[in-house]
């Protein structure tokens, strides 16, 4: 399994734009998603409107709820100002978002899940245990105040032979949260950084 990064933007509740004129604009920024496919739009707000899926390496898509990006590592350098970059193609149709969230899917060796289990689990009560799905939540602490982290270590055999170590960070749902460059920026930082802390085996 490759790793993958996925990032949420939600929609101002408030938020209208054109779907074809957003489309074009993205078209013309990233030239390599290729083709979209674009929906006739409907009064259900949490219909597709469009979807960039041609690249592997990069897709987008979109509803009137939110914008959805997912990458894999060719692009994982580039979130942030990806994410800046689609901030400002919405803020030319005067949209704005008042949340975001990312998700950062980690696989590791299949050796890493004993190490896995010494460092988080009393290991002597999952002496025999195959499978596991654990998950907890913590709030991290950024620049503009704090954000949510769930983090879950995942084993699923039929699936995948590596541990899936999986961590979701979103800003808190009753705050609305301004997305400019300096915000982004410690978001990214900070959720990143922790990652890198806990994958550490």
């Amino acid at each position: 399994m490759k790793d993958t990064k996925e990032v949420v933007l939600f929609f101002h509740a408030n938020s209208t734009f054109t779907p074809i004129e957003v489309v074009n604009e993205i078209k013309k920024r990233y030239e390599e998603l290729g083709n979209p496919f674009v929906l006739p739009e409907n009064e259900k707000t949490g219909k597709l409107l469009f979807l960039f899926n041609e690249n592997p390496s990069l897709q987008m898509q979109c509803t009137r709820e939110h914008f959805t990006v997912v990458c894999d590592h060719t692009y994982f350098d580039k979130m942030t100002s990806i994410v800046f970059d689609l901030v400002d193609t919405f803020g030319e149709f005067s949209c704005e978002f008042k949340r975001i969230g990312y998700i950062s899917n980690v696989f590791l060796s299949p050796k890493c899940i004993d190490k896995m289990k010494k460092k988080f689990l009393k290991c002597e009560e999952f002496e025999g245990v195959m499978e596991f799905n654990l998950g907890w939540h913590r709030e991290l602490d950024i620049k503009d105040g704090s954000i949510n982290c769930w983090e879950r270590m995942i084993t699923d055999k039929r699936q995948f032979k590596d541990l899936l170590c999986q961590y979701d960070f979103n800003t808190l749902v009753d705050e609305e949260i301004v997305l400019e460059m300096k915000f982004i920026k410690s978001f990214f930082k900070v959720a990143d950084e922790y990652i890198e802390s806990r994958t550490n085996f």
